[in-house]
């Protein structure tokens, strides 16, 4: 009976407060981050009266508002678990124990170490194909596309601002279709050169509409998610059928489809959404650490068509 009057307390506090999580509808809570920023920080709620004694956070830019939440949050946390009550976000976030003054340190380390996979795959893929290909170069992009995607995604789970914000959302759709992009060009490999840059100009496009759209409006969550899923979901189709088609042929198609398999069963931890286990590791973070030996596949498919593709001209 006592849970139901805390939910029910919790979602009328939510009603009154207007768009905000559970967590920081609590009148303790703002209460707590008010005195604190009263006391502890400037009128610009950016800079400490006195100089920080945390130097790292310096560092990474915190405000000493955002501090402030941060320092507040916990007690509340502490006090919801002793109680046995559910534990909500905080400002549209769960809780987060901050390691180096990193926000989110499990999903920075998983984003690293899909940028290392990634890197350590690319460099097999040159010490074996050292022959001159047209696709040894789309290899080369995607490389480059999917690097930049982990560290933005590493930059923005360590401090999430508008811009990093932006940057990981831009860079995480740019390496999705550029996926979608490596398969149609694989696909049209043999095809007429106008059908391949129609292909080529049309993903353009669909990028930079995409990236302008993030740009120039508020931000639209399920409108991002909505693209990432729908271009995922169309990729991974064209390399199941390539694979299934040209199976006798190609042998090698198989990683590909061990790589959608991966992908989509990876897939599945964000669909789930829990408080961080030690309050560190969520679903999300989690969904990064099953991403990583994906890159596997993915370049040993390259690896195999590019030397399918040389025996092609050799003969």
């Amino acid at each position: 009976m006592t849970q139901y009057l805390f939910v029910l307390i919790i979602l009328s506090l939510t009603h009154v407060f207007g768009d905000c999580s559970l967590g920081d509808s609590f009148p303790s809570y703002r209460n707590c981050v008010l005195e604190c920023t009263e006391k502890r920080c400037d009128k610009d709620g950016v800079r400490y009266k006195r100089s920080c004694c945390i130097a790292v956070l310096d560092v990474f830019k915190w405000k000493c508002s955002e501090n402030c939440k941060y320092d507040c949050m916990w007690p509340m946390v502490e006090g919801l678990v002793e109680r046995n009550w559910p534990v909500p976000q905080f400002h549209g976030k769960w809780p987060f124990k901050r390691l180096l003054g990193l926000q989110e340190p499990a999903s920075v380390a998983f984003s690293l170490l899909n940028l290392v996979s990634n890197l350590i795959m690319f460099n097999r893929f040159k010490e074996q194909i050292r022959f001159p290909l047209p696709s040894c170069n789309i290899w080369s992009l995607y490389t480059l596309v999917s690097a930049n995607c982990w560290i933005w995604s590493a930059v923005f789970h360590g401090r999430d601002t508008m811009f990093t914000e932006l940057m990981d959302y831009i860079s995480a759709y740019a390496m999705v279709l550029f996926a979608f992009y490596t398969i149609g060009y694989r696909i049209l490999l043999y095809s007429n050169p106008i059908v391949k840059n129609t292909f080529m100009v049309i993903c353009s496009l669909a990028f930079i509409y995409h990236s302008l759209y993030l740009l120039t409006t508020e931000y639209d969550y399920k409108y991002n998610m909505t693209t990432n899923l729908l271009v995922g979901g169309v990729t991974g189709t064209a390399m199941l059928i390539w694979a299934v088609l040209n199976r006798r042929r190609m042998g090698h198609g198989k990683y590909l489809i061990f790589y959608v398999l991966g992908m989509t069963l990876a897939s599945l931890l964000e669909l789930a959404d829990f408080p961080p286990l030690l309050w560190t590791f969520d679903a999300h973070s989690l969904w990064h650490l099953a991403t990583a030996p994906n890159a596997y596949f993915m370049y040993k498919f390259a690896i195999e068509d590019c030397k399918h593709q040389r025996r092609m001209l050799l003969k």
